[in-house]
C-alpha cells in the first residue's frame, strides 16, 4: 500500500508584499509538520504576491530558481516535505511573465514548473499563456500534476495529465467567492472523471475588486471530499429552505388573521343589527301596552255603571324597601358591542433577513491518500475500454 499525507493551505496573501507572504508560508509549513507527518503541502495561486497587481507583476516576478524559490526550498528541506506553490515568474526575456506553479522536493531540489494555460481576460494583460501540461515523477509520492485556477474548469487539462499517469493533481486557485459553487463542482468532477486524487488549495480575502472564496479541499478518485475548509454551504442552503418554509407559513397565518378580522366585523355588525331590532321590538311592545290600557279603562267603568271621579294626585308614597321575594323590573338593556380595531402592523409579517454565507477562514486541511486506489479505479476503466475499444481510441486521439 502506497500511502501519502497531503495538506492544502487556505491563506490570504498580502497584495504586493512578497516578504510577508513568504514569512506566512514558512509559518504554515512549520505548523503543519509540527502537528503531523506530511508528504506534500499545496499553496494557492500567486501565493507569494497576491492576484490583482496588473503591470506591477513585472516588478515582482522572479526567475526560477530565484530568491523566493530558494527560501521556500530551504524550508522544504528543513521540514522534509514536497511543496507546490504559485508565483509570478519570468524567463530570460524580462517582459515575458507567467502565472506559474512550482514544485519543490524534500531535499530542496526544484522538480518542475507549470505555466497556467487557461487565462482570464485581466490575466492576459500581465501573463503569457503556457502550452505544456507536464507530469512530474517524484518516486516517493507518485506522479504529480499541477494546474492553476481557471484550468480546473477545462476537463482537457486534468485528462491530459491523467493519461500521462498522474496520480495526484495539485490545483492552485484564486477562485472568486461568487463562483465558489463551480469550484466545488469542478474539483470533484475532475477527480471523479479521471480516477485521480485532487488537492485543491484556494485563497481567501480581498485584493482590489475581487473577493476570494476559499473552500480548499482534498478529493479522492470517487469524487468524495476527504478533507475541506468549507463553510458548510449545504447546511446554509438547508437553513434557507427552512426559512422560506417559515415565511410561507407566516404568510398563511397573515391571510387567516385578515379573514378572521373580516368575520369579526361581520359578527359585530350582526350583533348591532340584532340589538337594534330588539330595541325596536321593545318600543313596539311598550306602545301596544299603552294602547291596550287606554282601551280597557273605559270598558271597566261602563261595566261598573259608575263613572269614577278623577282623583287628585295623591301625595307621593315613600318607596318600600325591596324584599327578598321582590322581582326586579324587567327592562331591556342593550348589549355594548365593542368596536374591533386591529392595527395594520399586527397583520403584517416581517420577512427574516436573508442568511449570509459565513466568512471563510485561513487554515489548512490534511488527508491521507492511498495511491493504489488510483490504480484500482483505472483498471476498472481499462476493463470498460476493452469492451468499447474503438470509441476509446477515438477519445484518446482527441487528447
Amino acid at each position: 500500500m502506497r500511502e501519502i499525507t497531503v495538506a492544502t493551505v487556505q491563506m490570504k496573501p498580502e497584495l504586493g508584499n512578497v516578504g510577508n507572504n513568504l514569512v506566512k508560508m514558512s509559518d504554515y509549513i512549520s505548523d503543519i509538520v509540527r502537528d503531523q507527518k506530511v508528504d506534500l503541502i499545496v499553496f494557492p495561486e500567486l501565493a507569494i504576491s497576491g492576484y490583482e497587481l496588473g503591470m506591477q507583476f513585472t516588478e515582482l516576478a522572479q526567475r526560477v530558481p530565484g530568491a523566493a524559490v530558494n527560501l521556500l526550498a530551504q524550508r522544504a528541506a528543513d521540514a522534509g516535505v514536497y511543496l507546490a506553490f504559485g508565483m509570478p515568474t519570468k524567463e530570460k526575456v524580462e517582459s515575458i511573465l507567467y502565472n506559474s506553479a512550482v514544485l519543490i522536493g524534500p531535499s530542496g531540489d526544484l522538480l518542475g514548473v507549470y505555466h497556467k494555460v487557461h487565462m482570464r481576460g485581466e490575466e492576459r494583460m500581465a501573463f503569457r499563456e503556457g502550452f505544456k501540461m507536464p507530469v512530474f515523477e517524484t518516486g516517493e509520492i507518485g506522479k504529480i500534476g499541477m494546474m492553476i485556477g481557471w484550468d480546473l474548469a477545462f476537463p482537457e487539462v486534468a485528462r491530459a495529465m491523467a493519461l500521462e499517469g498522474a496520480e495526484v493533481l495539485c490545483c492552485l486557485g484564486s477562485w472568486e467567492e461568487r463562483y465558489i459553487e463551480e469550484w466545488r463542482i469542478y474539483a470533484r468532477a475532475r477527480a471523479y472523471e479521471n480516477a485521480i486524487f485532487l488537492a485543491a488549495a484556494n485563497r481567501i480575502g480581498e485584493d482590489v475588486t475581487l473577493r476570494f472564496g476559499g473552500e480548499s479541499m482534498i478529493v479522492d478518485p470517487r469524487g468524495k471530499v476527504l478533507a475541506s475548509l468549507s463553510v458548510e454551504l449545504d447546511m446554509l442552503r438547508e437553513l434557507q429552505r427552512e426559512q422560506e418554509t417559515l415565511i410561507k407559513e407566516l404568510e398563511r397565518v397573515q391571510a387567516r388573521r385578515a379573514e378572521d378580522l373580516e368575520k369579526s366585523k361581520t359578527i359585530r355588525e350582526a350583533l348591532i343589527a340584532a340589538q337594534q331590532a330588539a330595541l325596536d321590538a321593545a318600543k313596539r311592545i311598550e306602545a301596544l301596552e299603552k294602547a291596550a290600557q287606554k282601551v280597557t279603562e273605559p270598558a271597566a267603568v261602563a261595566a261598573n255603571g259608575v263613572e269614577k271621579a278623577p282623583e287628585s294626585d295623591p301625595a307621593p308614597k315613600p318607596e318600600a324597601a325591596p324584599t327578598a321575594d321582590a322581582k326586579p323590573e324587567a327592562t331591556f338593556k342593550p348589549i355594548e358591542v365593542p368596536e374591533i380595531k386591529i392595527e395594520p402592523s399586527e397583520l403584517s409579517v416581517r420577512r427574516p433577513e436573508p442568511l449570509k454565507r459565513a466568512e471563510p477562514q485561513e487554515g489548512y486541511c490534511v488527508a491521507r491518500l492511498d495511491l493504489d486506489e488510483v490504480r484500482r479505479y483505472r483498471e476498472e476503466f481499462q476493463t470498460l475500454q476493452a469492451r468499447h475499444p474503438i470509441a476509446y481510441r477515438i477519445i484518446a486521439k482527441r487528447y
